[in-house]
């Protein structure tokens, strides 16, 4: 892997039809704001199989996985989409129903020292089935000293069967030249237009 220099383009789809063991479609998807970051932790089984008091083999598949992801902001509708909000003219709802599953991806800046120089790369990234939500809000005065303050989604991924195997396939990634190649691919992942 290469080191890590930067994250653009974070993009997001509602999760229109899902069947198991076929593929997943998604409704119109839109650019979510300029990305701040975005923090996976993946969940793994840690089952350990012993006989004859030693271990005789182990399963450390993944489970599924969590995001923490911090936009530069959101708007109402972006929100509503993330959020699950329902919208009555200018006004926005917040519900006791859950929020919409999303397909949800960014673009990864990566960068090599290679013997040729320094080699910059995008590497793109769709996770398919994620739900957010906004575990708490900060708002504060303007002070002397301004403080930036954004919202933290935090998501929780599953897995989806997407053909006849009874593999779970959690996210995808692939690693383009350019930053416009990457984001051609994360658009057809988003069904962005």
């Amino acid at each position: 892997m290469k080191p890590n220099v930067g994250m653009v383009y974070p993009v997001c789809a509602p999760v229109n039809t899902y069947t198991p063991g076929t593929s997943i479609t998604y409704s119109n998807g839109s650019v979510v704001s300029e990305a701040r970051s975005a923090s996976i932790s993946w969940d793994r089984s840690d089952g350990e199989f012993y006989g004859d008091d030693i271990l005789l083999d182990t399963d450390n598949g993944v489970t599924g996985y969590t995001i923490d992801f911090e936009p530069a902001g959101l708007t109402d509708s972006i929100r509503a989409t993330l959020l699950g909000e329902t919208a009555a003219s200018s006004e926005y709802s917040i519900t006791d129903a859950a929020a919409p599953y999303v397909g949800f991806g960014y673009i990864r800046v990566m960068r090599e020292n290679g013997t040729s120089g320094v080699t910059t790369t995008y590497e793109g990234w769709w996770y398919y089935k994620v739900q957010f939500s906004v575990n708490s809000e900060e708002t504060r005065t303007k002070e002397r000293t301004l403080e930036w303050r954004t919202p933290t989604l935090s998501g929780r991924g599953s897995g989806v069967q997407l053909s006849s195997a009874a593999t779970q396939t959690f996210a995808v990634h692939e690693s383009f030249a350019t930053l416009s190649a990457a984001k051609t691919w994360l658009n057809s992942k988003a069904s962005i237009t």
